[in-house]
C-alpha cells in the first residue's frame, strides 16, 4: 500500500500484542489521539516519525525505572498515598492454610485475580475450593498454587512459565565474517533510535490487538514481563538448583548403569523431595499431587525391576512398587499385583508384612478369623525354615521374625476385643521361654513339647497370677500342684440412662474390662461365655517356642516385644527389630485414651508465662535413649514410662505387675530388675525401699539398680540416702567404668543441688581411685586436680573410641561435660553465681560428637545418650539464670538432626520458642526434618497435634491431626482416629465432622472394635437409630467380640424404662 508521499505505511503485524505503556502527552496530542480514535482511520506516516522517539525513549526510562525499583524496601507506599504493600504478607495464613473470610472484604476482582482499583501487585488466586490472598513485588511471579500442576510435575521444579514474546536482536545476529563464534548472544539492545521505524512498529500497538486499549494495570511486572532481559532469566532460573542438579546427577547415574538399584532408589526418594517442594509457605501437597508423583516414581520403580540382577534387589524394588502402586490402583487392580508379587517373592519378610497390612484394612474384604489364618501361616512357614537351618544360632534372624509376628498377632487379637486370648497366649510362651523345666530333651523340630499341654489343662496358677511356680516346678511336683480357689463375677454398674444404645455400650464396655485375663473353668460365670476360657486348643497354632540354646541371646528381645504389648516402653534390647516395631502403627498403643490436653484459659495471650512454664516432661508416646535419669522420675527431667495403673482395668495391670515381679525374683530375668523398680515407684508410690533391698539382694552388684534407688531417694528430698547409696556403690568390687559412672551420677546430683564445688570435687576423685574419698573432704579443688582429673577423662575417652568400646567411652565423655562446666571460664555465654561454663560444656561434647560422626557412629544409641546428657545440661542452665535462646535452640538443632525422632530434643526446642512469632522454628523444623521419610514416626505426629493444640487452635489442631492420618506411619492407627472423633465431637464448630471422621476411621482401622464403639459412646447422640444397628451388624459380621447382644439389650432395656415409668 502506498500513501501519497509515496512510502509504504507500516502493515499490522501481531507483534503488538506488547502493551505499550501511557505516557504523558502534551493536551495538543491527546485531542488528536481523541479525534484518531473517534474516525478510526489509520495516522499519517508524518505523525509516526515524530511520536515514536518521544514513546520509545519514554519506555527505556519506565524500565529503568522499574529494575531500580526492584530493590526497595518490603514496605512501599502508593504514589496517591492511599495503599500501602506489605510483601510479607499475612503469616496467619500459612499457619491455618485459608485467608480469614470474616476479616478480609469481598474483593471485585478483575481478570486473574486482579482486585478492581489496585495495582497488578495485589492477587487473589485459587487453589481448589480455597482462595489465596498474596502481594507480590516487582519482576515476581505469581503464586505457585496457581501453577500448571502438569508443567511443574514434568520440570520437576516449580516455576510458572511466563508469556514472553521472543524478538529477533538484529544488533546481536551474526553474519560469518565476524572472527570469532559467539557461545552465547548478549542480553544487550540496540537503542532503538528515531530512524528505527520498522522496529518501533512492533513498540505500539494495532488495531488487530486482541488486547485492545492498554490499561495501566496490564503495565505491572508482577504477572506478565515482557521483558527479554527477564525472560532469559526466566529461563535460566533453575540452572543452579540443587535440587535439579541432584536430579540430573541421578538421572544420568540410571542411564548409564541401569543395574544400579541403590541409584534406581534414590531417583525415586528425590521425587518425594520435589514433593515436599510443592508445599510451599506450609501447604500440604494434595491427593491429586500425591498420586502424580506415585504415578512418575511407579514407572521409575518398574524399570529398575526388570534390571535388577539379584533376588535381593528384586525384593526390595517389589516392596516399593506395591507402596507406590496402593496410591493410585484401585482396588481389583491391587489384589491381583499383591498375588503376582506374592508369587514370586513369597518368602520376603517385607513384602508379607505389606500384604498383611493391606488385608487387615480392607473393610469390605476384612474378616477375623482369615487375618488370624494369616499370621499363623506365617508362624509356621518361619517355625520350618528355622528347622531346616542346620544351626540354631544361624537362625537368629528368623526367630525375631517369629517374635515379631507373634507380637503382632497377639496385638490384633486384642485389638478385636479377643483381650483374654491375647493373655493367654503371652502367658504360655512366656513359660515356654522362661520356665521351661531344665529336664526338656531338645528336640530338631522347633515344636512345642507335648507335656506343656497337661500344665496348661491343668489350671493352675500361671505367670501372672498370684502363687504361680511356673512349669518347671508343675513338672518335678509330678503334677500335683492345685488351681485356685473359683473367681465370683464382678458386680456390673446399671447405667444412669433412658437411652438403650448408650446402656449397652455401658455394660459392654464394663464386660470387656472385666474379660482381659482368662477364666478357669470353676469360675462364676465362665458357662455363659465361651471365650472366657482358654483351653490349650486355642492358643496352640499361635504358640512360640524358641530352641534353648538361643533363649540367652534372644531373652531380651522378647522381653521388649512383651513390654510393647503391655503399652509399656521397650528397655533391653536395641536391634533394629525393636525399631521396626516402635515405627508399626499397628502395635505401638498407649494406655492414655486421648492425647489432647486442654490448654488453660489465656494460655496464648501471656507469651512471658509460655516462657516460664516448664516443658511437658512425660509423653503418652515418647522415643528416647532409655537411661537411668529417664527410666527413674527425677523431678526435673524426663521419663520415658508413665503410669498406667488408672488407664486400665485393674485385672490387667495387676497381670502385668506380677508378671514383671515373677519375671524377676522367680524366672531369673535380672536385666529386668532395674525396669520393675522404676514400674513400681511409678505406679505403686511409697515401696521402692521395700522393693529395692529385695532387688539388691537377689544382685548385690547391679550398678543400675543403686543409681536408680538414689534418684528415687533424691527426687523426695531425702538427699543424704542418695548420696550414701552412690557411696556404698563405689565400696563394691565392681569395673573402673562402673565407678566413673556412679561418681558421674554423684556429680549430677551436687550441680542439681547448686553445688558447683562440691560437683567438682566427686569429679576430680575419680582421678585418685585408691585414696578418692580423701579429696571430698576437701573445701575446693586445686588446679592441679582438676588438671589431673581432665586429662584422666579425656584419655580414657579417646582410648576407648579408639578400641571400638563407644559405650564406655561416652560415660568419660558425660564426666568431662560436667568437669568443663564446673570449672571452666571461657565467659562467652552469660551466666550467674548458680551456673558454670556452658560453652566450654558444649564445646567438649561437639568434639565427641564429631569424632564419633567421622567413625560412622553418628546414629548409634550411645551418641543420642551422649547428647540427652548435654540436653539436661542445657535445660539445667537455662532453669538457673541468664541464658541466650539461640545458643540453646542453635545446639537442640544440631541433636535434633541426629536424632529426629528423639522426644527430648524436640520438646526443648518448642519449649523457649516464641508462640506467636511469624517465623515458627518448630513448624518448620516438623515440615522440614521431623515428618518425613525415614525420620516420621507415631511419636513425631502425636507431638505436633499436642503442639498445635497447645499454640495454636482448633482448626489448626484438626491440620494436625489430618495430616498425622494421612501419613503413611499413621493411617491405621486406632488410638489416633479415637482422639480425633472425641476431639472433633468436643468441639462445637467441627461437631457436624465428627460423624464422617467415626466412617473414615473404620474404613482405616476395621479391627478395631474400640473404634467401632465410639459410634455409642461419643456419637449415640449423633447417629439414629438405624446408624446405630448398621455399626453393631458389621461388627457381628466382621467376627470382633461382643459380650453383649445389643438388640435383645435394647429392647429389654426399653421395656424395663417404660415399667418404671408406669410405676411412677
Amino acid at each position: 500500500m502506498s500513501s501519497k508521499h509515496g512510502k509504504s505505511s507500516a502493515v499490522p503485524k501481531f507483534s503488538s500484542f506488547k502493551p505499550r505503556l501511557e505516557t504523558a502527552q502534551p493536551e495538543k496530542e491527546n485531542k488528536a489521539g481523541v479525534s484518531k480514535q473517534h474516525d478510526k482511520h489509520p495516522a499519517s506516516p508524518r505523525r509516526d516519525r515524530h511520536d515514536r522517539p518521544t514513546d520509545v525513549s519514554h519506555l527505556n526510562d519506565k524500565t529503568r525505572h522499574l529494575k531500580v525499583s526492584h530493590r526497595s524496601s518490603p514496605l512501599e507506599h502508593d504514589k496517591d498515598a492511599s495503599f500501602v504493600y506489605d510483601r510479607r504478607g499475612d503469616p496467619l495464613i500459612r499457619r491455618y492454610g485459608d485467608i480469614n473470610r470474616r476479616d478480609i472484604p469481598k474483593y471485585r476482582r478483575l481478570g486473574s485475580g486482579r482486585v478492581l482499583g489496585l495495582d497488578g501487585y495485589v492477587r487473589i488466586e485459587h487453589s481448589g475450593s480455597r482462595e489465596e490472598f498474596s502481594v507480590l513485588g516487582y519482576h515476581e511471579s505469581r503464586s505457585l498454587l496457581s501453577s500448571d500442576k502438569k508443567a511443574l510435575l514434568a520440570k520437576g521444579v516449580y516455576y510458572k512459565s511466563r508469556p514472553v514474546r521472543v524478538r529477533r536482536e538484529q544488533s546481536q545476529a551474526v553474519t560469518g565474517s565476524e572472527d570469532f563464534l559467539p557461545l552465547k548472544s548478549s542480553r544487550k539492545r540496540k537503542r532503538i533510535g528515531p530512524e528505527s521505524g520498522g522496529s518501533s512498529g512492533e513498540e505500539g500497538q494495532s488495531y488487530r490487538s486482541i488486547h485492545g486499549k492498554s490499561k495501566n494495570h496490564e503495565h505491572s511486572e508482577s504477572d506478565v514481563d515482557y521483558d527479554s532481559d527477564a525472560s532469559a532469566d526466566a529461563r535460566d532460573l533453575g540452572v543452579d538448583d540443587p535440587m535439579n542438579i541432584r536430579g540430573i546427577e541421578l538421572s544420568r547415574r540410571v542411564r548409564d548403569h541401569p543395574e544400579d538399584t541403590d541409584a534406581w532408589l534414590e531417583l525415586v526418594n528425590h521425587q518425594d523431595a520435589l514433593l515436599r517442594i510443592s508445599g510451599q509457605d506450609g501447604r500440604q501437597p494434595t491427593a491429586a499431587e500425591i498420586k502424580s508423583f506415585a504415578d512418575i516414581k511407579l514407572s521409575m520403580l518398574e524399570k529398575a525391576y526388570v534390571h535388577a540382577t539379584t533376588d535381593s534387589q528384586r525384593k526390595k524394588l517389589q516392596l516399593r512398587i506395591m507402596r507406590e502402586g496402593s496410591k493410585i490402583w484401585d482396588a481389583k487392580t491391587l489384589s491381583k499385583r499383591w498375588d503376582e508379587a506374592l508369587e514370586n517373592h513369597g518368602t520376603s519378610f517385607e513384602l508379607w508384612r505389606e500384604y498383611t497390612n493391606f488385608q487387615q484394612t480392607r473393610l469390605s474384604t476384612f474378616q477375623y478369623e482369615k487375618i488370624k489364618r494369616l499370621y499363623i501361616e506365617r508362624l509356621r512357614l518361619l517355625e520350618s525354615e528355622a528347622s531346616a537351618k542346620g544351626s540354631h544360632q544361624d537362625s537368629l534372624e528368623i526367630y525375631e521374625q517369629m517374635i515379631y509376628v507373634f507380637l503382632r498377632v497377639t496385638r490384633f487379637i486384642a485389638d478385636s476385643g479377643y483381650r483374654e486370648l491375647a493373655t493367654a497366649a503371652w502367658q504360655a510362651t512366656l513359660e515356654l521361654t522362661f520356665a521351661r523345666p531344665p529336664t526338656l530333651t531338645e528336640q530338631s523340630e522347633v515344636k512345642v513339647p507335648s507335656n506343656f499341654q497337661d500344665f496348661w489343662e491343668s489350671e493352675v496358677p500361671r505367670l501372672g497370677e498370684e502363687s504361680a511356680q511356673g512349669w518347671a516346678a508343675f513338672e518335678q511336683s509330678g503334677g500335683t500342684l492345685e488351681p485356685p480357689d473359683p473367681k465370683g463375677t464382678d458386680k456390673l454398674i446399671s447405667p444412669n440412662t433412658r437411652d438403650g444404645y448408650k446402656a449397652w455400650s455401658v455394660i459392654e464396655h464394663q464386660r470387656a474390662r472385666a474379660a482381659t485375663n482368662p477364666a478357669r473353668t470353676m469360675d462364676d460365670g465362665a458357662e455363659d461365655d465361651p471365650f472366657r476360657v482358654i483351653m490349650f486348643a486355642d492358643i496352640q497354632d499361635i504358640l512360640l517356642y524358641l530352641p534353648g540354646e538361643v533363649i540367652p541371646t534372644i531373652q531380651n528381645l522378647l522381653l521388649d516385644a512383651f513390654l510393647i504389648f503391655c503399652q509399656l516402653p521397650p528397655a533391653l534390647c536395641s536391634r533394629d527389630i525393636i525399631q521396626d516395631m516402635l515405627q508399626d502403627d499397628f502395635l505401638v498403643r498407649s494406655s492414655a485414651k486421648s492425647i489432647i490436653a486442654e490448654a488453660p484459659p489465656g494460655s496464648l495471650a501471656d507469651l512471658g508465662e509460655q516462657n516460664i512454664r516448664p516443658p511437658e516432661l512425660s509423653h503418652d508416646y515418647s522415643r528416647m535413649n532409655v537411661t537411668p535419669e529417664v527410666l527413674f522420675p527425677l523431678p526435673n527431667w524426663f521419663k520415658s514410662m508413665k503410669k498406667i495403673r488408672d488407664d486400665m482395668s485393674a485385672d490387667q495391670y495387676q497381670w502385668i505387675s506380677t508378671t514383671l515381679k515373677q519375671l524377676v525374683r522367680t524366672f531369673g530375668a535380672r536385666g529386668l530388675a532395674p525396669y520393675y523398680l522404676a514400674f513400681e515407684s511409678i505406679n505403686e508410690p511409697g515401696n521402692e525401699k521395700k522393693t529395692a533391698k529385695a532387688l539388691l539382694k537377689q544382685d548385690p552388684t547391679n550398678i543400675i539398680l543403686y543409681r536408680g534407688y538414689s534418684i528415687l531417694e533424691w527426687g523426695k528430698g531425702n538427699k543424704e540416702i542418695a548420696r550414701n547409696t552412690i557411696a556404698a556403690a563405689m565400696s563394691l568390687t565392681i569395673s573402673i567404668h562402673d565407678k566413673v559412672s556412679l561418681g558421674i551420677a554423684a556429680a549430677w546430683m551436687e550441680i542439681e543441688d547448686c553445688n558447683l564445688t562440691k560437683a567438682t570435687l566427686q569429679l576430680c576423685a575419680l582421678s585418685d581411685a585408691p585414696s578418692s574419698t580423701s579429696i571430698l573432704q576437701d573445701p575446693s579443688a586445686s588446679p592441679a586436680q582438676m588438671l589431673k582429673a581432665r586429662q584422666f577423662l579425656s584419655s580414657n575417652r579417646d582410648y576407648l573410641l579408639s578400641s571400638g568400646d563407644v559405650r564406655n567411652a561416652v560415660i568419660y565423655a558425660e564426666g568431662l561435660l560436667l568437669l568443663e562446666y564446673s570449672t571452666g571460664q571461657s565467659n562467652k555465654e552469660p551466666s550467674s553465681g548458680n551456673q558454670g561454663d556452658i560453652w566450654s560444656a558444649i564445646a567438649s561434647i561437639s568434639a565427641c560428637s564429631d569424632d564419633l560422626v567421622s567413625r560412622g557412629l553418628g546414629n548409634i544409641p550411645a551418641h543420642e545418650q551422649l547428647l540427652q546428657s548435654a540436653a539436661r545440661l542445657l535445660y539445667y542452665h537455662a532453669r538457673q539464670g541468664p541464658f541466650r535462646a539461640s545458643f540453646l535452640r542453635e545446639q537442640l538443632t544440631k541433636y535434633i538432626n541426629f536424632f529426629p525422632q528423639n522426644t527430648i530434643f524436640l520438646t526443648l526446642f518448642a519449649w523457649r520458642e516464641a508462640r506467636l512469632s511469624i517465623d515458627d522454628k518448630v513448624r518448620s523444623l516438623l515440615d522440614e526434618v521431623i515428618l518425613v521419610e525415614p525420620h516420621d514416626c507415631v511419636s513425631s505426629r502425636v507431638f505436633a497435634i499436642q503442639y498445635e493444640s497447645r499454640t495454636g487452635n482448633i482448626h489448626s489442631t484438626r491440620a494436625a491431626f489430618e495430616h498425622a492420618l494421612e501419613s503413611g506411619v499413621c493411617k491405621n492407627h486406632p488410638d489416633l482416629w479415637i482422639s480425633y472423633i472425641r476431639f472433633c465431637h468436643d468441639k462445637k464448630e467441627l461437631r457436624p465432622k465428627a460423624k464422617s471422621v467415626f466412617y473414615r476411621a473404620i474404613q482405616r482401622c476395621p479391627w478395631s472394635k474400640e473404634v467401632f464403639m465410639e459410634a455409642f459412646v461419643t456419637l449415640v447422640r449423633d447417629m439414629d437409630s438405624s446408624e446405630l444397628k448398621s455399626v453393631y451388624n458389621t461388627i457381628c459380621e466382621k467376627g470382633l467380640r461382643v459380650h453383649v447382644e445389643m438388640e435383645e439389650f435394647v429392647e429389654k432395656w426399653r421395656r424395663e424404662q417404660k415399667e418404671r415409668d408406669r410405676a411412677r
